[in-house]
C-alpha cells in the first residue's frame, strides 16, 4: 500500500486532506505535532511521502523537515 504521512496542526485542513488522499487509494498516518510526526515516522519506516505544514506550534514544518533528513530519504511535500 502507498502510505503517506500528514502533518496538519488544524484538525478541519487535516481530515481534509486524509479524506481525499484515502479516497484517491492511500493508506494515512496523522499527526498534528512535529514531534508526534517524528515518532510516527520511526514506527512506519514504509511511508512513502510526508506533507509537512510550515506553521506549526512547538517545533515548525522547517525544523520537521530538517530532522527527517538526519534519518530518512522520504519525500516531503511541504504544505503552506
Amino acid at each position: 500500500m502507498r502510505k503517506v504521512l500528514v502533518l496538519e496542526d488544524e484538525d478541519n485542513i487535516r481530515s481534509f486532506v486524509v479524506i481525499n488522499l484515502k479516497r484517491a487509494g492511500y493508506d494515512t498516518i496523522e499527526a498534528s505535532s512535529g514531534e508526534e510526526t517524528l515518532e510516527k515516522l520511526k514506527r512506519n519506516p514504509d511511508v512513502k511521502v510526508a506533507l509537512l505544514d510550515v506553521m506549526l506550534p512547538g517545533i515548525d514544518g522547517l525544523e520537521v523537515c530538517r530532522r527527517i533528513r538526519t534519518m530518512s530519504a522520504v519525500p516531503i511535500l511541504m504544505i503552506t
